[in-house]
């Protein structure tokens, strides 16, 4: 699609990074027509028809693989309309976003006429209340916060400047987010200002409503959890926090720009404010949810607040937690997408983020760590997984056209690894830039292979497990026969404990995990009593919430002696989450506390249950 005579726009200033901008147009129309606003921007828009928000957010794309939103107007048009849209433009890379030239380019149509466009014609400025070039990172991974001065006059409009952006268009394949309205929230008086508490887990947009007696700058710290009654906003180099520059009387603020996460708001003021409302605005991508089936009544609150979690963890992709990252990975996503099936109709959603991965592939023939990503760690176990939630897509779905859009990156990745097995049968271990990583446990990250190390090659059963694993899924997708003997022959050799009867994970420790045996019997190397040893050898190093589906397929393959076990387990390590309050389900059972304080309570890995439960619960 190419957008009729619009062009790429930016304001009169040049852009810089963390810049917002502003666009007006104009428009007449008769309230019988059809009008649709077609849009694309770097990074994020926020569109307001006649002084309402109507759309909001940029379907995530590329620089070379752009998207444009197109908006349906015609409920919402009067005869004479004024359009405003605010853009965003991050300029630099993070987990989330690959850094491209800051410009918008939009057009409203009815029927073939153009009532209203991009052009040098545009009035545009550089936006009053929010401060550019601010830069105040919140993570790495998800990039800027912002401050917003609410006193501020407005700066004069002026003519917009063309922008160079050659691109062809791709029509956003799936829905726009939806805003609900405001959740209670219980209002504390501190010390230093104001505690919120939501009650729940809210992901979505700053909706602030208060009387401030002065001007005065506030900051609003926002996360999941308390510790001695205060939000930990400040975690080593994270800063979840917000500012605002309040004027004296009546302060009314809506930010449709940063989606940020979480239960409580720390009110950071200088003088004491009269609070109508402070909080997060729930987004949720649109669903049609299925209805649950479970009679038992901690079955039934597990799977309701996995459902959730799921949700909580779909935005413009699927995100591995909404709080810290925002990001799409390839092994979250997996877990997402397969209790997706059972939890909402349709199919379109994990198609597009299927499509969306594929469009990360690297030049050595490997995927990025996120989609889209400017700043990259890639994982060579995640790139396998994307051939398992692609094989599942299929079978779920039976859209085998997929594979001719993606099918190029599948061949790709597949002959890579397949290039990569060297003179012992095996894969070693990916030299640097790449993350041998499995999972967050003793011997599941095995870091970069440090640099002059390369020769010095060792071998992960994890990935050579996976390997054998995804190729076969591989195979069975585009009708091919190989044989996968000698690498099975070669993990034998390589890894199994004769004396212990179990499959260590590495070639430098001894160490032995569930995840690793647990990959063994899906690559087909099970052996005599080898379930047994992974559901009662303490020795063994516990799989975590992410990779404990790999666990239970092992388990409950060939039949269900397992099945209780399965269940058991579920019912018992989820019930510890929600005996802790937990309104949605946590990145690690170890909560809050991993990772130095930064662990995630909601993380979209951990909402398996609804596939599990949906299987074996009739």
């Amino acid at each position: 699609m190419e957008f009729s005579s619009a062009k790429w726009i930016w304001a009169k200033k040049e852009a810089v990074k963390d810049d917002y901008a502003e666009f007006f147009a104009e428009f007449d129309c008769q309230k019988a027509e059809t009008v649709t606003l077609n849009l694309s921007c770097d990074s994020v828009y926020a569109v307001y028809l006649n002084g309402e928000i109507c759309a909001f957010s940029q379907c995530s794309d590329y620089p070379y693989y752009k998207y444009f939103d197109s908006i349906d107007l015609s409920d919402k048009v009067k005869e004479k309309n004024s359009l405003k849209i605010i853009v965003w433009y991050w300029g630099q890379d993070s987990q989330i976003y690959i850094k491209d030239t800051a410009g918008l380019i939009f057009e409203v149509k009815s029927q073939e006429k153009i009532l209203a466009q991009s052009s040098d014609k545009t009035s545009s400025r550089t936006d009053f209340g929010y401060k550019s070039g601010y830069c105040k990172i919140i993570t790495s991974q998800l990039g800027f916060s912002f401050l917003f001065d609410n006193t501020k006059n407005a700066l004069p409009y002026e003519s917009s400047r063309i922008v160079d952006k050659p691109y062809r268009f791709n029509k956003r394949p799936i829905g726009q987010m939806q805003l609900t309205e405001r959740v209670p929230i219980e209002l504390k008086k501190t010390e230093y200002g104001y505690l919120v508490d939501m009650g729940r887990e809210v992901a979505g947009y700053v909706d602030l409503d208060f009387i401030s007696s002065c001007e005065q700058k506030i900051l609003f710290a926002y996360g999941e959890h308390i510790v001695d009654g205060k939000v930990r906003y400040i975690i080593d180099q994270r800063d979840f926090s917000f500012e605002f520059i309040a004027k004296q009387g009546a302060n009314l603020f809506h930010n449709h720009l940063r989606r940020i996460a979480g239960r409580y708001i720390e009110v950071h003021c200088e003088k004491e404010l009269q609070i109508n409302y402070v909080g997060v605005r729930a987004a949720y991508y649109p669903v049609t949810l299925k209805k649950n089936k479970f009679k038992d009544e901690l079955d039934r609150k597990i799977y309701d607040v996995s459902v959730e979690t799921l949700r909580l963890c779909m935005h413009e992709h699927y995100e591995d937690c909404p709080w810290r990252e925002q990001a799409l990975y390839c092994m979250d996503s997996r877990n997402q997408m397969l209790a997706g099936y059972y939890a909402y109709n349709g199919f379109d959603y994990q198609r597009y983020n299927l499509v969306l991965i594929s469009k990360g592939l690297r030049k050595d023939g490997l995927l990025t760590i996120c989609y889209p990503s400017g700043l990259d760690l890639p994982i060579p176990s995640f790139s396998l997984a994307y051939f398992l939630q692609v094989y599942e897509y299929v079978q779920y779905s039976g859209d085998k056209g997929i594979l001719d859009e993606i099918g190029n990156t599948l061949h790709t990745v597949m002959n890579t690894f397949k290039a990569a097995i060297d003179k012992t049968g095996l894969i070693p271990r990916f030299p640097q830039p790449f993350w041998n990583f499995y999972e967050w446990n003793e011997g599941g990250n095995r870091g970069c292979v440090p640099k002059g190390e390369e020769n010095n090659k060792q071998y992960d059963l994890n990935l050579n497990c996976m390997f054998v694993f995804v190729a076969r899924k591989y195979d069975e997708l585009f009708g091919f026969n190989n044989d996968y003997t000698d690498h099975l022959n070669a993990i034998r050799k390589t890894f199994y404990l004769e004396d212990k009867g179990v499959y260590k994970l590495s070639t430098d420790d001894q160490l032995c995990s569930q995840l690793g045996n647990s990959l063994a019997i899906l690559a087909g190397l099970e052996v005599a009593g080898l379930k047994a040893k992974i559901v009662e050898d303490k020795s063994l190093v516990e799989a975590t919430l992410s990779m404990r589906a790999f666990l239970y397929d092992a388990l409950l393959l060939g039949g269900d002696e397992y099945k209780e076990f399965v269940l058991k387990d579920i019912r018992e390590r989820y019930k510890k989450m929600l005996d802790c309050g937990a309104t949605s389900f946590w990145e690690t059972e170890k909560g809050e506390a991993d990772f130095d304080g930064a662990g995630s309570l909601c993380h979209g890995w951990s909402a398996m249950p609804i596939y599990y439960f949906n299987k074996l619960i009739k």
